[in-house]
This record gives structure tokens, sequence and C-alpha cells, in this order.
């Protein structure tokens, strides 16, 4: 009992952090302070010149586009279902459920925070990679976060996986890294961005893991 106190304490303390670490980020990204900031940032990312383009060689810059795809919904899909697939055929249908409900709503979540701040895009370089919704917050960061640690989590779960399951935390945490710092590189988001979105989804998964934790309880026959 003592120990399921503590996991929920420490997931309350998550929750509120992240959430008051977003308002943060809402705010510096609204700010004149925080926009010339995140300017500054992102032309430190870039050579000075016309047009401006990310710095390093040009088999960086297609590294960088081709590793934002991480957190690209395509994709994202893609390993939910490859995943849900695998855990259907072994019937733990609870753990599918548990995917479905953390992610589905997340992914939602991180579109809908875009439409209610609705906040433009970097003009700074063209033609990288084309873009179709609002800047802030970065739905690659969020979405990314969401979906690889609750890939991980549950896989780590499995019976015969919880030795590895640091592991798959830990490249879960570098692949929404990678797909956030890639949006930087190639400058469609803003710093603010990319922070908010990962500071959003860990709100997310913490709140998903309270309201799991707590349905442990009451209905742990279901596989």
């Amino acid at each position: 009992m003592q120990s399921k106190n503590k996991t929920t304490s420490q997931l309350l303390i998550l929750l509120a952090a992240s959430i008051a670490g977003f308002v943060v980020l809402a705010w510096w990204s609204g700010s004149d302070w925080g926009q010339r900031l995140d300017q500054a940032i992102l032309r430190a990312l870039l050579y000075t010149g016309e047009p401006a383009r990310p710095l390093g060689p040009d088999w960086l810059r297609e590294a960088g586009r081709d590793l934002t795809a991480l957190g690209s919904i395509s994709v994202l899909v893609f390993m939910t279902l490859a995943v849900g697939g695998w855990l259907a055929l072994k019937r733990r249908w609870r753990w599918v459920l548990v995917l479905l409900a953390t992610i589905v709503p997340g992914v939602l979540l991180s579109f809908g925070l875009k439409r209610l701040f609705a906040q433009p895009r970097p003009e700074l370089i063209a033609d990288v990679t084309q873009t179709f919704t609002s800047s802030f917050p970065s739905s690659h960061a969020m979405a990314s976060l969401i979906v690889y640690l609750a890939l991980a989590d549950v896989i780590g779960r499995q019976p015969g996986a919880r030795a590895v399951r640091r592991y798959l935390l830990l490249m879960a945490l570098a692949a929404s890294f990678i797909a956030g710092f890639s949006r930087l590189y190639l400058s469609v988001h803003w710093p603010s961005d990319v922070l908010a979105g990962w500071t959003a989804g860990a709100a997310w998964l913490a709140l998903s893991a309270l309201v799991m934790h707590g349905l442990d309880r009451s209905r742990p026959g279901i596989r």
C-alpha cells in the first residue's frame, strides 16, 4: 500500500510540474522577450545569408528531414498498430485498451491545443519540409513522447520483457528528443513549441498513469 501511495504522489507531482511548465511556456511564447529568445536560438542553428539554411553539410540536413518523421502521425500510427497487433495476437486485451486509451486522446489533445493557441510558424527558412498546422505546441514533440513512452512501458510490462524495460524507456525518450530537436533544426518550430509539446505530453502521460493506477486495483483480472 505504501508503494502504491508513493507512486500516486510521484505521478501527481509530475502532473502538477508539467502543467505548470506548459503554462509558463505558453506565456513565454506570447511575450516579446520569449519571442526574441526563440528567434535567437533558431538563428543560431542557421547559416547567415540568403536564403538561410540549417547548419551542417547537406547529408545532415537530409538526415534531419528523415529523422523528423519519428514524430509524424503516419509513423506513430504505424508503430501503435504494430505493437497493438502484437498484443492482440498474445490476447493481451487489457494492454491494447491501455494503449488506445493513452495514445488516441493524447494525440487528439495535441492538435486541439494547436487550434486553441493558433500561433504562426517560423518563417526563417522555406521549403525544407511541409507543415499543415499551427506552431504551439509541437505535435511532433508531444505525440512522439506520448506514443513512444506508452509503447515502451506496455512492452516492458509483458512477461519476459521486463528486463529490458529501462532500455525501451530510454530509447523512447531518445526518439522523442530527436523528433523534437529536428523540428528546431529544420526551423519549422520555435524552441518554446517543442518544450511545450514535451511538457504537455508528460502531463498527459502522468494523468493517464494515475487513471490506470486506480483501475488496476478494481479490475486486476483483465488481460
